[in-house]
């Protein structure tokens, strides 16, 4: 049971993820109004610093008898990332009972390493991810021309929705089976034995129906670029296609699994939304994120999954 609950959770983890992928650095020169793939190769090929840079993120996720909404606020340091939010969760069971959960958690990457600290209950946990540090310091920085090639590779079709002196938006529609084949790619360069998964079939499973559903999804953002001091300002994701698909092609690959799994798949896969909205501040908004003086004595653990996190063992010396 415990194993296809990781998976129904991994399907929600996997738009996260390609929500990433489709972040470019943002720039562009003042200009007047030019053809969509022209002013979106523009805005991710010129450089920009990416330090201080801060950013607020909400996430809201809907579904009958389910919601759920992510709130942080991050900072970027050179090659650091720190962020601090809250998870807010609304669940209705079968008897209308309800159950009303906020978790804090605060997420610390420096260099090759990240630690996410969350506090489900009365205690703080810790948990070490460093193959999706790596994955963030790559999302950091500001894409090489080969990098730049990629995501333009993932494009179908970009609209300039609205152009003034200073700012841009943008309407881009990805190319779905481009972006299926970054995913497969992205499978193979961070595999489930690096760091990230304690069960390998189940990540690869998780990985493959992700790159179907990729693959029948209709994807597209809004992005919103200061033209002056080449930065983002909003970028804003419909995530809901992405989520059903996956989660539709879980059903069909295995029928296997238990009957609530399948129902709570089932309920992603048909009246799910999921969307997502990134707004970029002045870096004087926030000058440092520090870890809250409780969670220092967080409890290492090396499983995300369960409302009874175990601790990790204690290896010998």
């Amino acid at each position: 049971m415990k194993k296809w609950m990781k998976f129904g959770g991994r399907v929600v983890a996997g738009a996260l993820l390609c929500g990433s992928m489709m972040f470019g650095t943002a720039a562009a020169e003042q200009a007047p109004a030019m053809d969509g793939m022209e002013a979106f190769r523009e805005a991710i090929s010129m450089t920009t610093k990416q330090d201080r840079r801060v950013f607020r993120q909400d996430l809201l996720f809907f579904a009958p008898s389910v919601r759920a909404d992510l709130d942080l606020i991050g900072q970027t340091l050179a090659h650091k990332l720190r962020i601090a939010g809250n998870l807010s969760l609304l669940v209705i069971d079968d008897q209308a009972n309800t159950a009303d959960l906020k978790i804090p958690f605060y997420l610390d990457q420096q260099k090759k390493s990240m630690t996410l600290y969350f506090k489900p209950d009365k205690k703080w946990y810790k948990f070490q991810t460093p193959t999706l540090a790596a994955s963030a310091i790559d999302e950091l920085a500001t894409p090489d021309e080969q990098e730049a090639d990629e995501i333009l590779s993932t494009v179908k079709e970009v609209t300039v929705l609205r152009e003034t002196d200073s700012q841009r938006t943008m309407l881009v529609m990805l190319n779905s089976d481009a972006l299926a084949d970054l995913v497969a790619q992205y499978g193979r360069k961070y595999p489930a034995d690096n760091g990230t998964a304690d069960d390998v079939e189940l990540h690869n499973s998780f990985m493959d129906c992700l790159e179907a559903g990729v693959r029948r999804s209709n994807i597209w953002y809004t992005w919103t670029i200061d033209k002056n001091s080449k930065r983002t300002i909003t970028m804003s994701y419909n995530l809901s296609s992405l989520l059903q698909e996956t989660a539709r092609v879980g059903l069909e690959r295995h029928p296997e699994m238990p009957q609530d799994v399948a129902a709570l798949l089932e309920t992603i896969a048909y009246y799910s939304d999921l969307k997502t909205y990134t707004t970029f501040l002045n870096a004087k908004a926030v000058q440092k994120l520090d870890l809250p003086e409780e969670a220092k004595e967080a409890i290492a653990v090396d499983d995300l999954v369960g409302s009874d996190p175990k601790p990790v063992e204690a290896k010998a010396k």
